[in-house]
């Protein structure tokens, strides 16, 4: 990877492009790697000095790694672990590549939603960031952001669409930056015990990015070795990926099924594929009746976010 060896915006933005090709890119998935930045960027980024970012790093309050010429590097998911824990100021928080105001506005949750949603709509990305980075810089677990915050707003852009009030583009638009968000979401989070994997995607014929990668860092959050395979994956295809990773936990994200005969049959041919290599699964999404939901076998069935926190930390070992 390569490392910024001095504050250079330009730098970090060229990083966090080439990271970003990588995560839309299921394939090229595990090429990413945790972005790295300089004590002094820290310290200038939360106005302190910069031999007390090295005297954090070395009592392990702040996480960092040394380069192959003895530098100090520490990830951003480490700097932002430590903000949210400390509620440390962050004053400059474009030093980090973050929004340059994060961190310094406190929302309420309906605010906050309301505020999304007039900025997603307005194709304002940098404004849609600020609010979800300044949610999570103060302390709000990204379950609770996901589920009060993210997923009303688009429920109400969907609402928009089927009433003649929004036109697609905008909708479109709006998943192209939360899409956007997300990556930088989970740039931030610490990657999970590599003993604990959980894949999952969505269903074929659905092809709703952003509730499958949202299922994938919330895993990671809660210590997940967490990937998604993307969307629109055939089952044939999901149930291999099963047999050759033997997951521990499995996902569907369904928004659309397309072709309701498949279903039942598919997830199926998943359940018995998990039994044979002891994962449980766990499927979600808006798309399913409830006598659809009573035939399909699966582990559990959840509505949230938070909901599935719960269930994923049930599965860890004792």
């Amino acid at each position: 990877m390569r490392l910024p060896t001095h504050t250079n915006l330009h730098g970090l933005r060229m990083i966090r492009r080439e990271s970003l090709i990588a995560f839309l890119n299921p394939s090229r998935r595990d090429d990413i790697v945790q972005e790295l930045v300089t004590p002094k960027q820290v310290a200038r980024a939360i106005d302190v000095s910069e031999s007390s970012v090295k005297r954090w790093c070395d009592r392990g309050i702040i996480a960092s790694v040394k380069t192959a010429g003895g530098h100090r590097r520490i990830p951003i998911a480490a700097v932002i672990a430590y903000l949210r824990e400390t509620r440390q100021p962050l004053v400059a928080p474009e030093v980090l590549g973050l929004p340059a105001t994060s961190g310094q506005t406190r929302w309420v949750q309906d605010r906050a939603l309301d505020a999304l949603l007039e900025s997603l709509v307005a194709g304002d990305a940098d404004r849609s960031r600020q609010i979800l980075f300044d949610l999570w810089l103060a302390g709000k677990p990204l379950p609770v952001i996901f589920d009060e915050v993210v997923a009303p707003a688009f429920a109400r852009m969907g609402q928009q669409w089927a009433c003649g009030e929004l036109e697609i583009y905008r909708e479109r638009q709006a998943c192209e930056i939360m899409t956007r968000v997300l990556f930088e979401f989970r740039l931030g989070t610490p990657p999970g015990n590599p003993d604990l994997l959980a894949l999952g995607g969505t269903i074929p014929g659905d092809h709703y990015v952003i509730p499958t990668t949202m299922v994938e860092l919330v895993l990671q959050g809660a210590g997940w070795n967490a990937r998604s395979l993307g969307n629109s994956v055939p089952f044939t295809s999901l149930s291999r990926a099963i047999l050759e990773n033997r997951p521990r936990l499995f996902w569907l994200s369904m928004s659309h099924v397309e072709t309701p005969s498949e279903l039942l049959p598919g997830v199926q041919s998943l359940s018995e594929a998990l039994k044979s290599v002891g994962g449980a699964l766990v499927i979600g999404g808006n798309a399913l009746s409830p006598e659809i939901l009573s035939q399909l076998p699966m582990d559990h069935f959840c509505t949230s976010m938070q909901q599935l926190v719960r269930f994923a930390d049930s599965l860890k070992p004792a």
